[in-house]
């Protein structure tokens, strides 16, 4: 069965970063799949002249919101089955949507998968930084509906089908990491025994800088089982 994605990248600057992250879509050896880019308050010929004309690739611009707004009109704009996370500085390698489609179709009872990334480091100065090393983050092995913190979970290192999406929900559209991790408290009161209480209470927020990766993963967890993958398909740039 050839399974549909639609993968949603929120952009606020750095266009050469957003070229790279789009050439890996392009090189995808499957097919079937739409491209979303959110541009987040950047002129919109900034996001046209790095990313090439191509139908599976659609572009909507906001005013300067922030990331929760961005990903939550991507997943909203989606026309495809299955929903995938691409941060605009990283990138897939170019199997991940093939070997995504094969374990949908192997393992047809999941509806939310998640599998291990590469993780490219730097150091220096911002804007000269060098790689220094390279590391891998885990597939994140859990029971289901346990509690468990953030750090496991990156951007791309989870898919889900888009009725996860339509039933629960995406992100609480805040414009601060401390305020998502207050609306996060809110809704699950459980979070309050892993970082705290509200942030104006002395508080911690979710992850760093953000955990919105986290958050969704968290909340579609709470009610659907998971797939954990043994493999390694997103690649995280850190800092670069």
């Amino acid at each position: 069965m050839e399974n549909s994605f639609s993968i949603v990248i929120p952009f606020g600057k750095h266009p050469p970063l957003l070229t790279r992250a789009v050439k890996s879509i392009l090189s995808q050896t499957y097919e079937n799949w739409e491209l979303i880019i959110v541009n987040d308050g950047s002129p919109e010929e900034v996001v046209r002249e790095v990313v090439p004309e191509d139908p599976r690739i659609h572009i909507y611009t906001q005013p300067h919101l922030n990331r929760c707004f961005a990903r939550n009109l991507g997943m909203a704009k989606a026309k495809n089955d299955w929903i995938c996370w691409l941060d605009s500085d990283d990138a897939y390698i170019n199997t991940y949507l093939e070997i995504c489609n094969q374990s949908i179709n192997e393992f047809p009872e999941y509806k939310l998968f998640n599998f291990g990334s590469i993780v490219f480091r730097a150091k220096g100065a911002r804007g000269s930084e060098q790689f220094s090393d390279t590391t891998i983050r885990e597939p994140f092995e859990h029971e289901d509906h346990i509690e468990f913190h953030s750090g496991r979970i990156a951007t791309g290192s989870f898919f889900f089908h888009r009725s996860l999406y339509e039933e629960l929900g995406g992100l609480p559209e805040v414009t601060s990491p401390y305020s998502l991790a207050d609306e996060a408290k809110k809704l699950f009161p459980s979070l309050l025994l892993l970082y705290g209480p509200l942030y104006l209470e002395g508080g911690k927020e979710l992850g760093n800088p953000w955990g919105d990766d986290y958050f969704l993963y968290y909340k579609f967890t709470r009610k659907y089982k998971h797939k954990v993958l043994p493999f390694y398909l997103y690649i995280q740039y850190a800092h670069l």
